[in-house]
């Protein structure tokens, strides 16, 4: 009798991506000495982390473990602006050069790393946003089931704009998610920061954040029935 050899799985691809985009993103620092390069690496990183709060949150909910579900929920809170906030990242690409001349004469710049470099950003960025809003998506769909509509786009209202505070928190004062944890501390740097500006642009960033969740929504869906389709005709075959 042959023994069955035990069927090997190939790696996931997103492995392979992930271990790329770091190699990419330590030559770039490695090459041009900047520093956003390692630092996407690491705000890539905390962007990715409400998404899996927001599995286990779900997962929490279902065992009915209400104590781990809230302190998931509230580390999946603070943690979810550092998805968003990346968009600021793109400020760094002004001190990249992309061309030269005047604004009726220029000419593009052939310096292969000077497009690398926007390519590795905006990849870090739009991978970041995506797991973010996905996180967003997760959280949406589970208010919806546990409570009423209105109370349900209320509570999305307050995270838009507390997240929207929490991007100018992030860029402008420099605060991380577990500053939180030392609230005197906190709030002693906040004293003084409600600007007419602070609020313009925590309500920016506001408005950035339910455009970009809404419009990825259409996708998410788009994707689900997508999913749903293809599992009824696969029964069918």
């Amino acid at each position: 009798m042959f023994r069955k050899r035990k069927r090997r799985h190939a790696p996931n691809p997103i492995i392979y991506c992930a271990g790329f985009y770091i190699l990419i993103s330590l030559l770039l620092y490695v090459f041009t000495k900047r520093t956003i390069h390692v630092m996407m690496l690491w705000n890539l990183l905390l962007s990715l982390l409400p998404l899996f709060f927001a599995i286990w949150m779900c997962l929490a909910d279902n065992a009915h473990d209400w104590l781990r579900t809230w302190l998931l929920a509230f580390l999946w809170l603070i943690f979810f602006p550092n998805a968003p906030y990346l968009v600021t990242d793109f400020i760094h690409l002004q001190r990249i050069s992309f061309y030269f001349g005047t604004e009726h004469s220029f000419t593009y710049s052939t310096d292969f790393l000077s497009w690398l470099s926007l390519i590795q950003i905006g990849t870090g960025i739009f991978i970041g946003t995506c797991a973010g809003m996905l996180s967003l998506w997760i959280v949406h769909h589970r208010f919806l089931q546990k409570y009423a509509y209105p109370l349900s786009q209320l509570m999305m209202f307050f995270i838009f704009i507390l997240s929207g505070f929490a991007m100018y928190i992030g860029r402008f004062l420099q605060l991380n998610s577990w500053d939180l944890f030392y609230p005197a501390r906190f709030v002693a740097l906040l004293s003084g920061h409600i600007t007419f500006f602070s609020v313009g642009f925590s309500l920016l960033s506001a408005c950035y954040i339910c455009i970009v969740y809404y419009f990825f929504t259409l996708f998410f869906a788009a994707i689900n029935h997508l999913d749903m389709r293809t599992n009824r005709w696969g029964k069918r075959g």
